[in-house]
């Protein structure tokens, strides 16, 4: 039957399986009745099909990955660094899914933490240990898979690996081998907690966790507090009561924060007031879970312009009060924005002639002055 041709609302389909196939195999019996006058178009029924006859179906695969069926058609050999959820096991994408069980082996910080979410969506591909205390061993191991032929996935126990997760150095390794290394975008706490901060998103600077060491710490902190974007920090609960009494003598009690906790979990919560504030509230309530810290920006004061009716006024008054037009260009761009060619432009046009002509009068007063002397 022609894709064109419509049937009645009483048509009896049958179909060759209990499964829904291709719209070829439907048998339309069209009984002899008066056709009423709602139509069915028969390409509409392949919606329901589970089995697709058109890879432009597909739109998200590549041509590569439409004509070929088999694990390695699928993706190309390579490192895929794929993001995974922080918290709600919803927050992953399809195409996450599709690499994690496409891929030969996945690196995993945490194998029994992240078995929890394979076995979620039941993925059966092997897992690797692959964390901060072991990586070095395993970059030669992995490189060679790779070099092989492999598809390797890495991911973290929580968000995007490399950031502040083991995965730098081995993206690094594979970059340096001139092997293809994938990005699989996905949730991160950082940009979680920015996005909905209410602190200024147009800039910040992630800090991620601090040193250990107080003293390179505190010259951390001496940075972060001069900058003029939103500062976000990785802070461990334990540690959060220490945190919070450096950055206030840093950066000062009143500047603006934001505690960000289990984000995407149930328990999340967002805290916003002052680092002031901050250090009250949370020494007597020692907060659960990964906590993301933001800090506002050092406010950037901004000098107005003087007009140059103000410039000539200070010029006048140190002109008048014995300074020298040099020495009063000197003086007033000391205290302004505005560059020195241009007040001492202002002062020659303005002071010029009534400097010049003291400087006449001083001078014809020195030559009085010594032609007494000399008579004397």
């Amino acid at each position: 039957m022609a894709a064109s041709a419509v049937m009645s609302s009483k048509a009896l389909v049958l179909m060759r399986s209990s499964s829904c196939i291709a719209p070829r195999n439907f048998i339309f019996l069209i009984p002899k009745l008066k056709p009423t006058p709602t139509l069915y178009h028969i390409n509409t029924l392949s919606f329901f099909c589970s089995t697709p006859q058109n890879p432009k179906e597909h739109p998200h695969l590549t041509a590569q990955e439409q004509q070929s069926p088999s694990k390695k058609g699928i993706l190309k050999p390579g490192l895929y660094l794929v993001g995974t959820p922080i918290g709600n096991l919803e927050d992953i994408t399809l195409r996450a899914l599709r690499v994690l069980k496409s891929a030969d082996v996945i690196l995993s910080e945490d194998t029994r933490h992240s078995g929890k979410l394979l076995q979620h969506y039941d993925i059966k591909t092997p897992l690797l240990s692959y964390h901060k205390f072991n990586e070095s061993q395993r970059e030669q191991v992995v490189l060679k898979r790779l070099q092989e032929g492999e598809i390797v996935a890495l991911i973290s126990d929580a968000g995007t690996p490399g950031i502040s997760d083991p995965g730098m150095d081995l993206a690094k390794l594979c970059t340096d081998n001139n092997i293809l290394v994938t990005p699989i975008p996905g949730p991160s706490a950082l940009v979680a907690a920015v996005s909905a901060s209410g602190l200024p998103t147009n800039e910040f600077t992630f800090v991620g966790f601090l040193p250990k060491h107080a003293g390179t710490r505190k010259e951390r902190l001496s940075v972060s507090a001069n900058e003029a974007t939103t500062q976000i920090f990785f802070v461990p609960p334990h540690k959060l009561c220490q945190f919070l009494e450096e950055t206030s003598l840093v950066f000062g009690d009143s500047r603006r924060c934001v505690m960000a906790r289990e984000l995407t979990k149930i328990h999340e919560e967002f805290w916003r007031g002052t680092l002031g504030d901050a250090k009250i509230v949370f020494s007597t309530r020692m907060p659960k879970g990964e906590i993301t810290f933001l800090i506002e920006g050092k406010a950037v004061c901004i000098a107005e312009t003087p007009s140059e009716s103000q410039l000539e006024n200070e010029l006048g008054e140190l002109i008048s009060n014995g300074h020298s037009l040099s020495e009063a260009v000197k003086v007033v761009a000391a205290g302004t924005s505005t560059r020195r060619k241009t007040i001492y432009s202002l002062a020659l046009r303005k002071f010029g002639k009534q400097v010049e002509a003291e400087d006449d009068v001083l001078r014809t007063l020195c030559k009085w002055l010594n032609a007494v002397d000399g008579l004397l």
